[in-house]
């Protein structure tokens, strides 16, 4: 009997033993052994196991064990390039990044973890994700800002020439996100909404977000940036369109969360598309001989400089206008995006050359295009660009040495 009760305990265990390792995407029989080597880094199977599988819960695209060593790689190069330049993670920058990575699924940061432990992920492995991320992103801005920073509002405006802007209202709101993700909150949140939504004090909407909110912008008193209406879900634009400043919205039911917005400002700016800047230009038509294109470039360097050139010559050999960007002649139109101020090239009008010069851009008289919206824009497209060239840089001098072989 005790050799049948001792076998089955055996087989029992051994079920076990096999059910464990079938869920576990590693061996066990060391789970801090090192995988990857990385500069004077290493990377354990322990961190590899637990990347991968938060990278599984979070649906990831593609193989979450490939994508878990890249990313594992990555973020060892970027700590040690932040380290070198005296960059380090502060506890407020994680929490923030914590808090707004969990808000995407409508959780507090402490929720978000307590549902990751629940399925065998470690608080640590969250804060190690996102740890890397504010790192290098403090980095990035540390190391690069001031110098992308500098955008030539000649490239705003010529991006707004060739891409446009969206238009229309944008808001400034504050927002309280209550939770709703069982019937019992659900139910305590939309009382308490019912009381919250007749704040009319920005001062005690915010006191109020502090209190009671979940969002990630709890800590700013729920303040959000400036947003266009038409960008935010249809059962908040219904909400917000037609509050005036001061005022906060019904309460609005959201997934797992019951939200309210309080209005802080508001304006209707135009489109940002072409049509919003007029163009100042000069086309010079040549006489069709051999290098007249060349001869002309060679003793313009302004606008100015083509009404030298033309003295004595019939009217339409030279076109200076200013029209808006959106009803260019076609041929102008093409070549005059590239330019900047003061900049030409050759185009062919009536089967000869002509040299074109862009005189200036401007904001046509009834636009209120936010150009720093646009140059935001692009300042974040640079860094992301920088960011990504400098992560190559730094990933091609690295020593990385695979380990499990």
């Amino acid at each position: 009997m005790r050799c049948s009760l001792w076998r089955k305990g055996i087989a029992g265990a051994v079920s076990a033993l096999l059910i464990a390792v079938a869920a576990w995407p590693a061996t066990a029989q060391n789970r801090f052994e090192p995988v990857v080597r990385v500069n004077e880094r290493i990377v354990t199977r322990y961190e590899l196991d637990e990347r991968t599988r938060f990278l599984s819960l979070l649906r990831a695209p593609g193989d979450p064990r490939n994508i878990a060593r890249e990313q594992l790689v990555n973020e060892a190069i970027q700590r040690g390039a932040a380290e070198d330049f005296g960059i380090e993670l502060s506890e407020d920058g994680l929490r923030e990044g914590m808090s707004e990575f969990a808000g995407r699924a409508n959780l507090t940061a402490d929720e978000f973890i307590a549902a990751l432990q629940q399925n065998g992920v470690s608080a640590e492995t969250f804060r190690d994700f996102v740890g890397a991320g504010v790192l290098w992103r403090d980095y990035v801005r540390a190391r690069f800002g001031e110098s992308a920073r500098d955008i030539p509002r000649s490239q705003v405006e010529r991006t707004l020439t060739q891409l446009g802007t969206e238009g229309g209202l944008r808001v400034l709101l504050s927002e309280i996100l209550l939770p709703a993700n069982t019937p019992e909150t659900a139910a305590a949140s939309r009382a308490r909404a019912a009381e919250l939504a007749t704040i009319t004090d920005e001062n005690a909407f915010a006191a109020a977000a502090r209190q009671f909110s979940i969002a990630a912008s709890r800590a700013r008193g729920g303040e959000l940036n400036w947003v266009a209406v038409d960008t935010l879900p249809p059962n908040v634009v219904q909400a917000v369109a037609n509050l005036t400043p001061g005022q906060t919205s019904r309460p609005i039911e959201l997934e797992n969360a019951i939200g309210l917005y309080f209005l802080r400002q508001a304006e209707r700016i135009a489109a940002g598309t072409p049509e919003a800047l007029d163009v100042d230009y000069a086309l010079f038509i040549t006489d069709g001989s051999e290098g007249a294109a060349a001869r002309v470039l060679a003793r313009v360097d302004v606008c100015d400089d083509f009404y030298g050139l033309a003295q004595g010559l019939p009217e339409e050999r030279l076109i200076r206008e200013t029209r808006p960007a959106g009803g260019l002649p076609g041929d102008v139109a093409g070549a005059i995006q590239t330019l900047d101020a003061n900049e030409a090239a050759v185009i062919t009008r009536g089967g000869v050359p002509a040299v074109l010069m862009l005189c200036a851009r401007a904001p046509a008289a009834e636009s209120t295009v936010d150009f720093e919206i646009v140059g935001t824009r692009l300042l974040n497209q640079r860094l992301g660009a920088i960011a990504a060239h400098h992560l190559a840089e730094l990933r091609a001098a690295a020593f990385v040495e695979d380990l499990t072989n």
